[in-house]
């Protein structure tokens, strides 16, 4: 089989350089705005937040994820700010987390209902931050807020995704939020370039992978997007995720705990063992046959603590390369320490792992429970990991910090 079949939807469009320049005698106006619940499901299992209820959104804007993010992504680009002046939103929509940076701003719009918003209050930043003149936006959430300000902006300025949603397979974000803001900071100093990318998420009612619904315009430097997630067609690779199914399944302890993450591969696993896999979810097998899906992060890792023989399988998403933190943040990294890096399986099929540029795997991680916020300690999974890739065969890939 081809790799051409884990290609992207469609390949991206050259744009212009950028004519931004820090020397510039204007300073480059940076949009911000911020999906103040965005995040929240990930760990809870909930595969998105668009119908929380008032007390779920509080919760939400409490935990702040995104913020946090954002707040990262805004201390990473610092060495650039006296280039750049930076317009937000009032509130938990922006003002907030840039004035948690140490941020200078000024506030272009406020939210009609400030302390609850909505997508049509992101909408509505995202055209008072084009009237004040933005020269650029960036944005934190997942790929329905995406969506939301692709549908305002189209091709008006470059715009910089920070990974901050359940989840991301939109090619707009960077592959973390440090990655993110020395994007920015390229952008601002005139080191940046420009090319049309791909806006991609999951229409209710339709299958579940997700497809493209918008382009627009990004800045492209040493510090590369993500890269849209890659859907193979309808069949591709079947036999192959089938057999390394049986193969894992053939080697297992008897009394076997499985933990799976979401992916096809993974997929074919349950299906070896018995059982239908959540399509976006976590799924835990006990030894005797009894199933737990769709599982949260703490119920994880209270079923991972009591497991004699936990066997974790994480697949890979195609096109893009990442291992966690994309749609999978129910295992987080106490889960993983708890488990066990022997007790780790990666599975992907060869020509998915073939058409991985670079051919690394990558991790973006939040801090787990009860760990400090930019606690310094490595992800548990980070260095040469093996990945099954049929019955006998073994890739040797190298996992990395996203953040790097």
């Amino acid at each position: 089989m081809s790799s051409s079949a884990w290609s992207p939807v469609c390949a991206p469009d050259s744009i212009a350089p950028s004519p931004t320049s820090a020397a510039a005698e204007v300073p480059v106006r940076v949009g911000v705005v911020l999906n103040p619940v965005a995040g929240y499901g990930g760990t809870r299992a909930m595969h998105g937040t668009d119908d929380l209820s008032p007390e779920q959104f509080d919760a939400a804007v409490s935990a702040g994820r995104a913020r946090d993010r954002l707040v990262r992504m805004l201390r990473r680009a610092e060495a650039e700010r006296e280039a750049a002046v930076f317009l937000t939103a009032d509130g938990i929509l922006g003002a907030d987390a840039l004035a948690e940076a140490g941020v200078a701003f000024d506030v272009v719009s406020a939210a009609a209902t400030p302390h609850r918003t909505s997508s049509a209050d992101t909408q509505a930043a995202v055209r008072a931050l084009l009237a004040a003149g933005a020269d650029c936006l960036v944005f934190a959430g997942g790929d329905g807020t995406a969506t939301d300000i692709a549908e305002v902006l189209g091709d008006a300025v470059p715009v910089i995704g920070v990974p901050a949603g359940v989840k991301m397979h939109s090619e707009v974000f960077a592959r973390s939020p440090e990655s993110a803001g020395r994007l920015l900071r390229d952008l601002v100093a005139g080191r940046a370039s420009r090319r049309r990318v791909e806006i991609l998420d999951v229409v209710p009612g339709e299958s579940g992978c997700p497809r493209r619904l918008h382009t627009v315009i990004a800045p492209v430097s040493t510090d590369p997007l993500q890269g849209a997630k890659a859907v193979a067609p309808p069949g591709t690779g079947e036999g192959d995720r089938r057999r390394i199914a049986e193969a894992l399944v053939a080697a297992a302890h008897p009394d076997t705990t499985w933990i799976l993450g979401p992916g096809t591969t993974t997929a074919a696993l349950a299906e070896v063992l018995g059982f239908t896999a959540t399509l976006r979810g976590v799924d835990v097998r006990l030894p005797g046959g009894a199933l737990e899906h769709d599982v949260t992060e703490p119920r994880l890792f209270d079923l991972v603590g009591k497991a004699r023989h936990p066997r974790l399988v994480l697949g890979v998403v195609g096109g893009q390369g990442f291992l966690l933190g994309r749609g999978n943040q129910e295992i987080s990294p106490r889960v993983v320490a708890a488990v066990g890096a022997d007790n780790i399986e990666i599975v992907a099929t060869e020509d998915k792992v073939g058409a991985l540029h670079p051919p690394v795997l990558f991790v973006d991680a939040d801090p787990s429970p009860g760990l400090a916020a930019g606690s310094s300690s490595p992800h548990p999974l980070l260095g040469y990991r093996r990945v099954r890739t049929g019955a006998r065969d073994i890739r040797v890939l190298r996992v990395v910090d996203a953040a790097a």
